[in-house]
């Protein structure tokens, strides 16, 4: 679905009779070319617009002059577009400016409207920071990344790869603090990746990490939250941004884990109130049987505890269907909270539906082990199958390929110990083209540890 933007944006418009008559004129050829497309959910007037009556040095311009602003504002946004939506698309919902409350006053509780949450990011708070907010709609939060190692060669030499504070990869960045509002939150979080593919690799899970404990908290607070998007989809030009898909249509970390935050049902274990809840959130419209399954494991794939029950998926709801006090956990064997995790899974019929893993410990105190991934490729005429198993919990596993296209049914993805994940690939290049190029790595080899790379092997077939 789309909310659908009226293009104003981030600052005033004039109000002088003929811009009002030229808008009017533009809403209606544009209503006309788009309303039929059965994807676009809202027409909103603006972004931000109604947000930046005090933005900068508005907040200083004499009474009468805002006063005056103002009235331009409604008459545009509630007035003129209003009007020709209503005219022309009338199924369609018509909303005066992102974030807006619709004139209404939201107070502490938010009762009504949408927002954009910037604490994250402009804000410079910690990724938990998202849990403490509780709005209707967020319809803008995000967080950035660099895009991947063959993207920045295309606008770099090596030397301007020696770090991401070169001029270039300075040049590349919108943002002017951007580059060091990731290098600050990768230091929070992790620690400083080996080298600058690590740190590109790694950026792409932060944010993707990030990203996910805003969009599960805003789902798991249903029907208070009813939804959110992340900002932003894709790239005008190859650049570190808050992108999900960069310049050249390669998908990110962050691409992937939408997939499975925002998937119809989700299973989300948190840590809350001195126990792990696991919730299942369902946007469904019918209920879904299925079966719970909950561990708590340790990174060489020990299972201290373990508990399957069958649920009921109400439709339309996010519920509480397991929990676990810490205690217990405790008691069971995972004193030490860096070295154990919990992973919740939901199937329905033999498919999995959703899962999701928990840490224990904030994630700087986590200590994963350096996976040992063995590989195994398989496949001809363009469809392969890739297959990788680590004796140790591997987080986001990556995927590439040098320079050769390729198309993946997944990426960026966590593999329990001793389990097998099957890779589709999809590519014209041959078997033992994409066994040359072909490097898998996890999140704890892109940093140090003993001064040692991973070691991956790959079974000859």
């Amino acid at each position: 679905m789309v909310w659908q933007d009226m293009m104003f944006g981030n600052d005033w418009q004039p109000g002088t009779y003929a811009f009002k008559q030229n808008i009017e004129a533009e809403a209606e050829d544009q209503v006309r070319r788009l309303r039929n497309h059965p994807s676009i959910a809202l027409w909103c007037g603006n972004n931000e617009t109604e947000v930046a009556l005090n933005w900068g040095r508005r907040g200083s311009l004499p009474a009468e002059v805002k006063f005056q602003m103002w009235q331009d504002y409604l008459t545009e946004f509630s007035g003129i577009l209003n009007r020709v939506v209503a005219r022309l698309d009338a199924e369609t919902p018509y909303w005066p400016s992102s974030p807006s409350a619709d004139y209404e006053q939201t107070g502490d509780k938010f009762e009504s409207g949408d927002t954009h949450d910037w604490s994250v990011w402009h804000g410079r708070v910690p990724f938990t920071d998202y849990e403490k907010h509780h709005w209707r709609f967020v319809s803008e939060y995000g967080f950035q990344s660099f895009p991947e190692t063959r993207t920045v060669e295309s606008f770099t030499i090596p030397e301007d790869r020696a770090n991401i504070f070169t001029p270039v990869m300075l040049a590349h960045q919108k943002n002017n603090e951007g580059n060091s509002i990731i290098h600050d939150y990768m230091l929070r979080d992790y620690s400083e990746p080996k080298d600058f593919a690590s740190f590109l690799y790694a950026s792409q899970v932060l944010q993707a990490e990030g990203i996910k404990i805003g969009a599960e908290h805003f789902r798991r607070s249903r029907p208070e939250t009813m939804g959110s998007i992340f900002w932003q989809l894709n790239d005008c030009w190859p650049v570190a941004s808050w992108s999900s898909i960069d310049y050249y249509g390669r998908w990110k970390a962050l691409q992937y884990y939408a997939r499975r935050f925002y998937a119809p049902i989700l299973v989300s274990p948190h840590v809350e109130d001195g126990e792990v809840k696991v919730y299942i959130v369902s946007d469904k419209t019918t209920a879904e049987p299925g079966s719970l399954r909950v561990r708590l494991m340790n990174f060489d794939g020990k299972v201290l505890l373990e508990e399957t029950s069958a649920v009921d998926v109400a439709p339309l709801a996010s519920k509480v269907y397991f929990d676990w006090p810490l205690k217990k956990l405790t008691d069971a064997g995972a004193a030490d909270t860096s070295q154990v995790f919990v992973m919740a899974e939901l199937t329905s019929g033999g498919v999995q539906l959703s899962r999701n893993l928990a840490y224990l410990a904030p994630v700087k105190g986590v200590h994963l082990k350096p996976a040992q991934l063995k590989v195994e490729s398989t496949g001809a005429k363009g469809s392969y199958k890739i297959r990788i198993q680590s004796p140790v919990l591997a987080r986001s596993v990556y995927l590439s390929f040098g320079n050769l296209d390729v198309g993946l049914s997944d990426n960026y993805f966590d593999l329990l110990p001793g389990e097998t994940a099957e890779i589709k690939v999809t590519s014209a290049a041959s078997l033992d083209e994409l066994k040359a190029q072909l490097k898998v790595i996890s999140l704890a080899d892109a940093f140090a540890t003993d001064g040692r790379p991973a070691t991956v092997t790959a079974a000859k077939h």
